[in-house]
């Protein structure tokens, strides 16, 4: 019986007793049945819906392009040298930033909206709440859509703007875009205009100033006359100066006359008139030497009023060129008030649509499918990951 029984078959072990052995083959459970009703409610159903409003109820919108410049015909001169760093490109850059700022704020809306209601022209796409404004919006709600429907692009180089319109009509589309056109050309005026207002009016008040400055150094003098009674201490001083030559001129002669005489041995009258007229003119020369100036009978001396009278002519000509200067300020002031230096250079006038090209149906949609399929596939993962930790 022994013989007849079958050999024991040797147990197979594994090379690597580490390895575990092979799972069993796995079938389907609830979880699988979960993820697939997930991958159909939660990507293939929005992924549906939002092709279907945006191929079926989403409204055709038109786009209206507009593209400007503010210009400085001051800064024009200065093109070839922007290179430098000179403030021709910033200025353009800074009424650039001026006129985005101004087009997006909620004052410019309010505006626009009595002058083309915006209200009527967004609300008029019924049957469309994605992108359509809601009926009754507020004026903050208005200005965040209208941001959202208005484009504005800056070059921070050349400082050129350039405005896409969107709205769901082709005409209301140039109607806006015409009318933001012409709030920005207001803009620029209005801007300009009072900058040539306040410098005409900063020439007159400098202007003013160096008047009063030149009345007042011209008193000053007028006074100093009077006081002195003189009316030019220099032309005096040229005068005593004239004079103090003079005497000693004729004290040398009159010296050298006598030492002649007394040489001679001559004692005669001509000795006593000689040495007469010496004492004279030595006399009369220490008096102009020593002479002293103004009319009160004080001591001021002749060098002290002449460096007043020098002060006071000196102050009288910094007024008169303070005033020339001034002056011609306020006449180039007054030309340049009366030119429109800043202006808008439109090189792109608002274009009529004849296509709507808004909304971009296919790439929201596609956009719109990959970023739900991304949140669904994360929300598979963090829950499989979750089942899997617990375990």
């Amino acid at each position: 019986m022994k013989d007849l029984e079958a050999p024991l078959q040797p147990r197979v072990r594994s090379a690597n007793p580490r390895i575990p052995p092979p799972v069993a083959r796995a079938g389907w459970r609830m979880r699988h049945s979960l993820v697939t009703l997930s991958f159909v409610l939660g990507f293939l159903l929005p992924s549906a819906l939002v092709g279907t409003y945006m191929f079926a109820i989403a409204r055709d919108q038109y786009v209206s392009e507009v593209s400007f410049v503010v210009r400085d015909d001051e800064a024009t001169s200065l093109g070839l040298l922007a290179g430098l760093g000179l403030p021709s490109a910033g200025s353009a850059t800074t009424d650039a930033r001026m006129l985005y700022e101004y087009l997006r704020s909620p004052g410019f809306v309010a505006e626009l909206d009595r002058e083309v209601d915006l209200r009527a022209i967004y609300t008029r796409a019924t049957g469309d709440p994605v992108f359509a404004l809601k009926q009754g919006a507020s004026l903050e709600e208005l200005v965040a859509y209208w941001r959202r429907m208005a484009t504005i692009s800056v070059d921070s180089a050349s400082g050129m703007i350039g405005i896409r319109i969107r709205a769901f009509d082709a005409s209301d589309a140039r109607r806006i875009a015409i009318a933001l056109h012409d709030a920005a050309g207001r803009l620029v005026n209005t801007v300009s205009g009072e900058a040539r207002a306040g410098t005409l009016r900063y020439a007159e008040r400098d202007l003013a100033q160096t008047e009063q400055r030149l009345t007042d150094a011209r008193l000053a003098i007028s006074r100093f006359r009077d006081e002195h009674k003189l009316m030019d201490p220099q032309a005096a001083l040229n005068i005593n100066a004239s004079v103090i030559a003079g005497l000693s001129q004729e004290l040398t002669e009159a010296i050298i006359q006598a030492e002649t005489l007394r040489e001679q041995g001559t004692a005669d009258i001509r000795l006593a008139q000689v040495q007469k007229r010496i004492e004279v003119l030595r006399n009369r020369l220490h008096e102009e030497q020593q002479s002293y100036v103004g009319a009160s009978g004080d001591n001021t001396s002749f060098s002290a009023v002449l460096d007043g009278y020098t002060k006071r002519v000196l102050d009288l000509e910094l007024a008169e060129k303070s005033y020339a200067l001034a002056l011609a300020g306020v006449e180039a002031a007054r030309s340049k008030a009366g030119q429109d230096n800043r202006y808008l250079a439109t090189f792109v006038q608002p274009s009529l649509p004849e296509t709507a090209t808004r909304p971009r149906r296919v790439m929201i949609t596609a956009l719109a499918t990959v970023f739900i399929f991304i949140a669904w596939l994360s929300v598979v993962l963090i829950s499989i990951s979750n089942r899997d930790r617990s375990k």
